[in-house]
């Protein structure tokens, strides 16, 4: 159980870590080209799909694993 929390346990930290990236790079954009906040709500919003698709991703392979188990 220990193992398997600690497995998971960065799923937290990649969201947050996605999102302020995400939100970094547009604010980075948006000043470059003059898009205030447009490109700093996409990098938002791109960030957020990155970590439900990291969070998609550990979860189907957590249902194959369950379904290998006797």
């Amino acid at each position: 159980m220990w193992l398997q929390a600690a497995n998971l346990s960065y799923l937290g930290l990649f969201f947050g870590v996605s999102i302020v990236i995400g939100a970094a790079l547009g604010t980075f954009l948006d000043k470059k080209w003059g898009t205030k906040p447009y490109l700093l709500m996409v990098g938002v919003v791109l960030g957020i799909a990155t970590g439900f698709n990291e969070l998609w991703r550990v979860a189907k392979r957590y249902q194959s694993q369950l379904k290998k188990k006797p």
